[in-house]
């Protein structure tokens, strides 16, 4: 009688968008690596993107200290920096965004040099980075073979519609993954993987109090893509196992400090580390499930 091959191990990374938020990811992955965690495959949308791509470059326990090197620089904190005088000219101009979209493609091409990577062709692990055609209003997967470069398809990924400008490619207009499928958990399961880790950056603590209109407008939206992640898991994680690590990290963020992303990195890693105590084994598998990260509010 034939015995059956066993299947092989194929676990995917998913790294969801979040903004300055992106930091905290940062500590997840860390505390990751120390364990042993090694994926076969990354999925990334959004400064998720940006994360998953060193990864996929060299590998994530290499990746972490030169994400560290990155999060760390002042092409970083241009990023999440206001630029009031260019988005008041923009305003005036009627232009149907605030800022330019340079500063993420600065960033992308520091990123590159700091890792050691230009394209698709140059990376170890695959990788999937999440975008939204503006005009079909659906989600895109650009890869390796999908005839577009790896520094557009993380401008795009990155490009928050009404703020930055979409990335044309060809005779498509992409912007931030996160429009549509902020937590690429749909992706990663269209890839047939034995495992999904997740790391999902729109959980929030309860809030009691709104002072601005624009903290409510935030708010509607970060539950909105975080009841979008757990709907997902709940479809995912009865066919494999799942495990979505959401650390609750602070909407209202001051990104443009370094000292927040310093501050978010090590509380993240901190608590992740709590957690891998309790739910990881020997060789890096880890206890399907969805587990909340307490990260301190800012000081």
């Amino acid at each position: 009688m034939d015995t059956l091959e066993p299947t092989p191990e194929r676990t995917v990374l998913v790294l969801g968008g979040g903004g300055g938020r992106g930091a905290a990811q940062l500590g997840v992955l860390r505390a990751l690596a120390e364990r042993g965690v090694r994926p076969d495959v990354v999925v990334g949308t959004s400064v998720g993107a940006l994360n998953a791509a060193a990864i996929a470059a060299v590998g994530l326990p290499a990746a972490v200290p030169l994400l560290e090197h990155i999060w760390a620089s002042e092409e970083t904190r241009a990023v999440f920096r206001a630029q009031r005088l260019q988005m008041l000219a923009n305003r005036l101009r009627r232009r149907p965004y605030l800022r330019s979209g340079q500063c993420i493609r600065d960033l992308v091409r520091f990123a590159f040099g700091v890792v050691g990577f230009r394209d698709f062709t140059d990376l170890r692990i695959p990788l999937h980075v999440i975008v939204t055609d503006l005009g079909e209003g659906a989600p895109v997967v650009l890869r390796d073979g999908s005839h577009t470069s790896l520094e557009d398809a993380l401008c795009a990924s990155c490009a928050i519609p009404g703020v930055f400008p979409p990335v044309t490619v060809g005779a498509r207009q992409y912007v931030d993954g996160g429009v549509t499928e902020n937590c690429g958990l749909s992706t990663a399961y269209e890839l047939q993987p034995t495992r999904i880790i997740a790391i999902d950056l729109t959980a929030d603590s309860p809030v009691e109090t709104f002072s601005r209109w624009e903290q409510v407008l935030e708010r509607m939206m970060q539950v909105a893509l975080h009841s979008r992640v757990v709907a997902d898991f709940d479809r995912f994680s009865s066919r494999l196992p799942v495990t979505l690590i959401c650390p609750r990290a602070p909407i209202h963020l001051r990104a443009a400090r370094v000292l927040d992303f310093v501050a978010l990195r090590d509380q993240a890693f901190a608590a992740t580390d709590r957690l891998l105590q309790r739910i990881a084994s020997a060789d890096g598998r880890l206890d399907p499930g969805v587990f909340y990260l307490p990260v301190a509010a800012e000081g």
